[in-house]
């Protein structure tokens, strides 16, 4: 009986660490997707042609920007480094 519990024990252990990773690396995930949108928004302002579609699409970069601020700040210290 006691090995049962040992080995159900040690089988949640390694579940957890498992998806302890998976979060850390989702972490990274997040702020490379984060940083992709922004530059998408980055190129769009730079492609832009009229006024109305600079200030739009000025205000998705600061936007997406701000996402990789906050997360970079939520996330310090407990993510792994994805690059």
């Amino acid at each position: 009986v006691y090995r049962v519990n040992w080995l159900k024990a040690k089988a949640r252990w390694q579940r957890w660490e498992e998806e302890l990773n998976l979060v850390q690396h989702e972490m990274g995930w997040t702020i490379g997707w984060f940083r992709h949108k922004m530059g998408e928004w980055d190129k769009r302002y730079q492609q832009a042609t009229r006024l109305g579609h600079q200030a739009y699409a000025q205000r998705q970069v600061l936007l997406w920007e701000r996402f990789v601020l906050n997360a970079e700040n939520s996330f310090k210290d407990k993510m792994i480094m994805v690059s």
